[in-house]
């Protein structure tokens, strides 16, 4: 039972790393008279989704994480409704990818520095300066003024989303080392 669940997690993180490179690298690769498309895109996306995470809240059990899950795809579902009402959105975009990006590589240095470090994993120290990357990319795309227009801000967020999908893959090596099976003979 452990390891079907730790399959399933092992399984989520490599398709979520797949996911976030190919995202990465049709954001970096749309050309600039289709980025108010991807724009749209990306909010019917967010609706979608939202959606989809309510009505498995509706189907699905109750506890309290479930909650925490229905509380997300409502936040979600604001987020995509609003990237699909106003028309110059450049700026809550860019405040709502720092912000994921700064809580997603703050839990993952909290988690490195409790679990990992504690399992003794070699390479432990790594996972942390690549969560510190992250953060440093998340305030980089919340703080800095000067990226107003939308393909500037979506080159950013291409190039962060690339990042992650790295970081992702290579904490994933350091958890989960590949081993071959080893016959008994």
């Amino acid at each position: 039972m452990l390891f079907e669940e730790l399959g399933k997690i092992k399984r989520t993180s490599i398709m979520t790393s797949i996911i976030l490179l190919a995202l990465g690298i049709v954001i970096l690769m749309c050309p600039e008279q289709y980025i108010d498309s991807l724009v749209s895109v990306l909010g019917y996306g967010m609706v979608t989704l939202a959606v989809v995470l309510i009505l498995d809240f509706i189907s699905g059990k109750k506890a309290l994480i479930n909650y925490i899950y229905l509380t997300g795809a409502l936040i979600l579902l604001l987020v995509g409704i609003g990237v699909l009402v106003y028309e110059n959105i450049v700026l809550l975009i860019g405040i709502v990818f720092g912000l994921v990006l700064i809580v997603v590589s703050l839990n993952r240095i909290v988690n490195t520095w409790m679990y990992v470090r504690r399992a003794e994993r070699e390479g432990w120290w790594v996972l942390i300066l690549l969560a510190v990357l992250l953060l440093a990319c998340g305030l980089l795309i919340l703080i800095n003024p000067w990226w107003r227009e939308t393909a500037q801000l979506f080159d950013v967020i291409g190039a962060a989303l690339l990042i992650t999908s790295v970081v992702s893959i290579v904490r994933l090596l350091i958890i989960w080392p590949i081993t071959g099976e080893e016959s008994e003979d």
